[in-house]
């Protein structure tokens, strides 16, 4: 019974200690434990004991209320955010202490307007510039790796987390705000709009990546390059999302200053065929080209894009679509010849339409199991043609640029099908010579 009575009270006084835990000691144990870790790094045990003190004391009911509580939190978890074997077990690192750091300048700012002052009053300036810098490079660092391993929600969470810096703090800090561009020139700011944006595209919120985009597709701060496949981002983003017609909408912002993108013009034309409002994407197309007529990318790329829904139609088996958008392609490509005819793009596509085209001529030769039928004649000499003309535009490319390996496959695989061994033989040389 005595052994019973002294077990019963031991656990009753472990209890109790736990509970009456000094939520001041804990804060005086967090600093001193910072302290240790930061004059030596190796020391991970006492930064892991310093974050479980803050911890504690920013959660108590004595202490949860001092900003110098949550400034220590913050630096914490810098600390954590910074050591490659720490960050691993503690993702979130990077956006604890931004809610640090963030809650401890609200908390001090709460007190200066008690007293009447303004923000620019706000002491610990160097610290909080110091902390919130450090929480930038964190917060971006951590972003990249979660959007490099395509863990999109804590890249946005990170990313998006960079943008509420400056508007918090930029009255405060006036006369020394944090600085959001790093040593290598990288404005944390804008990159992590940039790649915060594309994250909330993958999320399916839209609206916050239009939020995080629109601004710098229109300030011109995204490479040029990149600006037309950024809009379609968005645009596929509401299209997935069931909005088409936002989707219709970003899409025609952008081609209002990308009239020739490809993958601009593909988005409006799909669009277009989802209503079966085809005719009228292909009047404004028309009243494109009128408006530049002698443009011969323009007519290219009119012609490419008709040349992928041929593609698409005929991966899905539609095959008088298929043949209708093949005519269209031949078309404009055509008009895009007339233009300049040493246009190598030009020339090698309509080369290669004209094989891909023939490979559904032979699908119907294959299926005829009458050898004296007439339709089977009449499709051997349909395809042979359609070779002689892949022929004659692949010649026309390789004529313009002798070095392109694709031209060169392409030439032996016609004279193959056209039976000319000896050509054939003489461009396999020369695909081989080029690989080299």
């Amino acid at each position: 019974m005595k052994k019973l009575f002294l077990g019963l009270l031991s656990v009753a006084v472990s209890t109790s200690a736990m509970a009456q835990k000094n939520p001041k000691s804990a804060l005086s144990n967090a600093s001193m434990n910072l302290e240790i870790y930061t004059a030596d790094s190796k020391l991970t045990k006492n930064l892991l004991e310093a974050k479980e003190d803050i911890d504690y004391a920013s959660t108590h009911e004595q202490t949860k209320d001092n900003p110098k509580v949550w400034r220590y939190r913050g630096q914490i978890y810098n600390s954590i955010a910074a050591n490659p074997a720490l960050k691993k077990d503690e993702k979130t690192a990077p956006i604890k202490a931004l809610q640090s750091f963030t809650k401890a300048w609200e908390l001090d700012v709460e007190k200066l307007k008690e007293k009447g002052k303004p923000v620019t009053k706000i002491g610990g300036k160097a610290d909080y510039k110091m902390g919130f810098e450090k929480v930038a490079s964190a917060l971006y660092n951590t972003g990249a790796e979660a959007y490099n391993n395509k863990e999109y929600e804590l890249a946005y969470a990170c990313f998006s987390g960079i943008q509420k810096i400056a508007p918090l703090t930029n009255e405060g800090l006036s006369k020394r705000p944090v600085n959001l561009i790093t040593p290598n020139k990288i404005n944390l700011e804008q990159e992590g709009a940039r790649l915060g944006g594309i994250s909330a595209t993958y999320m399916g919120s839209c609206e916050e990546a239009e939020r995080l985009l629109l601004p710098l597709l229109e300030g011109g701060k995204v490479a040029e390059a990149s600006i037309p496949a950024t809009y379609s981002l968005i645009a596929n983003c509401y299209d997935k999302g069931g909005n088409s017609s936002k989707a219709k909408e970003i899409v025609a912002k952008a081609r209002k200053k990308y009239p020739t993108n490809q993958s601009l013009l593909v988005a409006e034309i799909n669009f277009a065929l989802k209503d079966g409002n085809l005719a009228a994407i292909e009047s404004k197309l028309k009243q494109a080209v009128e408006g530049d007529k002698e443009n011969v990318e323009l007519h290219f790329v009119l012609g490419n894009v008709y040349d992928e829904l041929f593609r698409t139609k005929m991966e899905e088996g539609k095959r008088k679509e298929a043949a209708e958008f093949f005519g269209k392609a031949v078309d404009w490509y055509k008009k895009a010849a007339n233009l300049d005819a040493k246009h190598f793009n030009t020339a090698y596509s309509l080369g290669a339409i004209y094989v891909n085209y023939s490979n559904t001529v032979v699908k119907d030769i294959n299926e005829i199991t009458d050898f004296n039928s007439p339709k089977l004649k009449s499709l051997e000499t349909e395809y042979q043609d359609l070779l002689s003309s892949a022929l004659k535009y692949l010649l026309a490319a390789e004529s313009i640029n002798k070095e392109d390996l694709g031209t060169a496959i392409a030439l032996k695989e016609v004279y193959a099908r056209q039976q000319n061994e000896e050509k054939a033989m003489e461009y396999s040389k020369r695909v081989k010579e080029l690989q080299k």
